[in-house]
């Protein structure tokens, strides 16, 4: 069983600054001839805005610390200077890389933040004594965490106001009605910054009100019809204090994240079901995309994009065959031709093809399996007419589908694994943007022409796929979206295990 990140960080906190202590003779750090010095100051004021950071100061143990901020004799001055530099290592170590160590939390994130050395840092400060900066400068630099933050206060000044009515009314609410539920509704929306009630402040559902509904139910990844279902009622009696707890999580999350992302990079976002192409720290293209299914969920990790497949074959993985082909076989022995889908004798260069009509599909099961069944490029394809290969050890990639109505839907998870765009033709172009010859009108003609074929990338292209429930959009929009994967219960039992949310 692994232990608890709070014992590992007691211990690093406790070997480092004994290392430090030390290197320095058992100097103090904080206290000088004429008692405490302005950085430990600066110190507890940040510590003691922990909170803003979704963080919990009483991980610093500031109780402790303030008690003893105006203490007289040695002993106590020590005690301090020792409490002082603890939530000092603790601190940097959870803004700079999370207080839960990633894996631990969730075992299908891959991501990796930038470590630290503490030491090294303790002696930057005391060298240049500008603790503030210092602080300053271990925080995620990205936008995302700065628009998150501003969130989170927001949200924290709602439950100081009381929070937002719970809606009581079971009966669908649509443009047109009147009465008590349609006020309610103008409330809730209202503190929620999603509809201004002071022009419009009558029992009837409007047309103003209809926006706000839709506007709240895009912003919750929602299906945008302007109708108050079970589904968005629901989510409009989600508490705050829940929403707070989601903006935490993400804060996290993004602690965990690598501090300096390449000015150009594709992010995929699995609970969001959307991706960014970014050029010079701004979107340039955004798309919808379908994610693995819950059972066959899409990890969280970086990697590059090396090249493209126009026109692929799809080799199935064989828990797809016996999975999902072979009980379609079995049912109508037609599937494989009318599918384009051609058999062969295993994995090897040299595989022989076979007829599906000389095999005894009944025969075969998962345990007995020896065929590798390969669908042919074509309009009916899985992986459309262009895969974008970022080579992995998860075997996932983002294709193109013919299956093109899915992404209307508001919830996404119907693929393998792997990652389906709704404008795969937009990304080619994206991606190929500095390989020479290959502007749009050619990418279009060779997928017009049928062939098979791969078109290395000038360089290589960083991906990263993410898991984020709760973000903020650049105008100000704060989003939310379902746990489609459970992966925020396992990170808030983990942070639990850490002393708890302080939310």
């Amino acid at each position: 069983m692994t232990r608890d990140r709070t014992v590992a960080n007691s211990e690093l906190a406790f070997r480092t600054i004994s290392r430090f202590y030390r290197s320095r003779a058992f100097q103090p750090v904080w206290i000088g001839p004429q008692g405490v010095l302005p950085e430990a100051d600066t110190l507890v004021d940040a510590l003691g805005q922990a909170e803003t950071q979704g963080l919990d100061p009483r991980d610093y143990r500031i109780g402790q610390i303030v008690g003893r901020l105006s203490a007289l004799s040695d002993n106590q001055l020590a005690e301090l200077d020792l409490l002082l530099s603890e939530a000092f290592v603790r601190y940097c170590t959870d803004v700079r890389s999370g207080r839960a160590e990633p894996r631990n939390a969730d075992p299908d994130w891959f991501l990796s933040a930038d470590r630290i050395d503490h030491l090294a840092v303790l002696e930057a400060t005391l060298e240049n004594r500008n603790l503030e900066q210092v602080l300053g400068n271990l925080l995620p630099s990205r936008d995302e965490y700065r628009r998150l933050r501003r969130a989170l206060a927001g949200y924290r000044q709602l439950v100081a106001e009381g929070g937002w009515p719970v809606l009581s009314a079971k009966e669908t609410l649509r443009q047109g009605m009147r009465g008590p539920a349609v006020l309610a509704l103008k409330g809730r929306l209202e503190v929620s910054g999603d509809f201004t009630a002071a022009a419009d402040d009558q029992p009837l559902f409007s047309s103003r009100l209809e926006e706000a509904v839709r506007h709240f139910q895009a912003r919750h990844g929602l299906e945008v019809d302007g109708v108050v279902g079970p589904k968005t009622r629901a989510a409009l009696n989600v508490p705050v204090s829940r929403r707070i707890t989601q903006l935490v999580l993400n804060l996290e999350r993004l602690r965990w994240m690598p501090r300096d992302l390449p000015d150009r990079h594709l992010l995929v976002n699995m609970a969001g079901f959307y991706l960014k192409a970014i050029e010079d720290q701004r979107a340039v293209l955004q798309m919808r995309v379908i994610v693995g299914r819950a059972y066959r969920s899409t990890p969280a990790f970086t990697q590059n994009m090396t090249y493209l497949v126009l026109n692929p074959y799809w080799n199935i993985p064989t828990s797809i065959a016996v999975e999902d082909m072979l009980p379609k076989i079995l049912k109508n022995p037609q599937f494989l031709d009318r599918e384009g889908i051609r058999v062969f004798s295993g994995w090897g260069s040299r595989a022989e093809e076979h007829s599906p009509r000389s095999i005894d599909w009944s025969q075969l099961s998962a345990e007995r399996f020896p065929y590798r069944l390969r669908q042919d490029p074509g309009p009916k394809n899985s992986l459309g007419r262009i895969k974008f290969m970022l080579p992995n050890r998860f075997a996932v990639y983002l294709h193109d589908t013919p299956r093109k109505g899915l992404f209307k839907r508001p919830v996404r998870t119907f693929s393998s694994g792997c990652i389906r765009l709704e404008k795969p033709l937009e990304l080619a172009v994206f991606a190929l943007k500095d390989v020479r010859g290959w502007s749009r009108k050619r990418i279009e003609a060779e997928i017009a022409s049928g062939r098979h074929g791969r078109v290395g990338l000038a360089k290589p292209l960083p991906v990263y796929l993410v898991y984020w429930t709760a973000w903020v959009d650049e105008d100000g929009t704060v989003q939310f979206r379902d746990d489609i994967y459970g992966r925020d219960r396992l990170l808030e039992q983990a942070l639990a295990k850490e002393g708890g949310l302080g939310v």
